[in-house]
């Protein structure tokens, strides 16, 4: 999914106009809101959309997800072992926890199973088994119909996810 494509699943999902989005000419995601003003940048423009934290703690974990996304998970799409290696991350990461930031589902996580939905569509059985941990946190975040918004449901049956 494309960073602009993934801008506009969080505004829906959050029930915020996105207002235009484009690409500038370096090529990063640039949102023009109502009010002519113009926000640059992938971290940016998510959090202008919904950045309101408990702590600085949590605004600063959440920013390091975001960022995560935009420089090592949207630009793996074709590199089959850059993505495997993503993955790798992401599943030890969640071995431990049930979300990204904190005790209950945060804008990372939102984002996160936004940038890897059309990945966790393609992926084989076999390669699911490799990221159980990951595959058990998208399953759950999957569950929710405001947050899949018509994606596809990713069919987990096969694999032994305790819930």
């Amino acid at each position: 999914m494309s960073q602009i494509e993934v801008v506009r699943k969080i505004s829906d999902y959050l029930h915020v106009n996105p207002g235009n989005l484009s690409l500038n000419r370096e090529k990063v995601i640039t949102r023009t809101c109502s009010d002519s003003r113009k926000i640059t940048g992938f971290y940016t423009v998510v959090n202008s959309l919904g950045g309101k934290y408990k702590s600085v703690e949590e605004d600063c974990s959440i920013r390091q997800w975001v960022e995560y996304c935009n420089l090592f998970v949207n630009p793996s799409g074709s590199n089959k072992a850059h993505q495997r290696l993503v993955y790798e991350e992401l599943n030890s990461y969640l071995a431990t926890r049930s979300y990204f930031v904190g005790s209950c589902m945060s804008l990372a996580d939102v984002v996160v199973f936004y940038c890897i939905g059309g990945a966790m569509e393609g992926m084989q059985n076999i390669e699911k088994e490799k990221y159980i941990h990951l595959c058990r946190w998208y399953d759950h975040l999957q569950l929710m119909d405001n947050l899949r918004q018509g994606m596809s449901l990713v069919d987990f049956t096969s694999l032994r996810i305790v819930r």
